[in-house]
């Protein structure tokens, strides 16, 4: 089925708990997204939700400066295409595709915004450096695959990776990766008493969680408190 004006209008709208317009276009076995451009005249959607479809090509989607998150899960999607002109995008999920390569994804590094990225069930993942490569290639991730970036995953990838030919002219780990201190470094700052540091324990609960997640407003929670590292 192509999505069509018509679909777009019927489908479900709603805000979530975290007071972010969602469109839901999930389930409705949609091959291809034709009218995706229709967006871009009212432009009011954070979220849009396109999972447990049968979409195998992502038609460019137009300019939506609201949008934020993306959950393409459960597709046949085998390439990452047509998202450049999403800017503001910071979460986005393809988990559970048929995505095998590294030049499958390699226009993810167009979205300078994203913190998080989830690609598991997808061949990709069995690639060997695989998570290090993607936290080279993009290195604002804070979370990537349910779990949250380490410090010393950066310096692995770095090590790795710097000395490769791929990319290294458009490569800026060193200025991201102070950048990411700074940031962790704010947050060491903001950390109160009265917030339990999670254990090894509640991550492995909370990553169990996250995977088995199929709302967005469930993922954005569980996220929130894997990155603060704090329940």
């Amino acid at each position: 089925m192509r999505l069509t004006q018509s679909i777009l209008d019927q489908a479900p709208s709603f805000i979530s708990p975290t007071d972010s317009r969602v469109l839901s276009l999930r389930n409705l076995n949609l091959t291809s997204l034709d009218a995706i451009n229709q967006l871009q005249a009212t432009d009011i959607y954070s979220i849009i939700d396109l999972t447990k479809n049968s979409i195998t090509y992502i038609q460019e989607f137009p300019l939506l400066l609201r949008l934020n998150t993306l959950n393409l899960s459960n597709n046949h999607i085998r390439t990452v295409t047509g998202l450049s002109k999403l800017v503001n995008l910071e979460i986005l999920s393809i988990t559970h595709n048929d995505i095998s390569l590294f030049a499958d994804i390699e226009e993810i590094k167009n979205l300078t915004l994203l913190r998080s990225l989830y690609l598991i069930g997808n061949p990709i993942t069995n690639i060997e450096n695989y998570r290090l490569w993607c936290i080279w290639k993009f290195p604002k991730l804070q979370v990537l695959d349910f779990q949250r970036v380490k410090e010393s995953e950066r310096k692995k990838a770095s090590e790795v990776f710097d000395n490769n030919d791929i990319d290294n002219e458009t490569h800026t780990f060193s200025e991201t990766l102070k950048q990411q201190q700074i940031v962790i470094d704010s947050e060491k700052v903001n950390d109160t008493d009265n917030n339990r540091k999670l254990t090894q324990a509640d991550k492995e609960r909370l990553e169990s969680e996250l995977e088995a997640a199929e709302s967005l407003e469930e993922i954005q929670r569980i996220e929130e408190i894997l990155l603060r590292d704090h329940l």
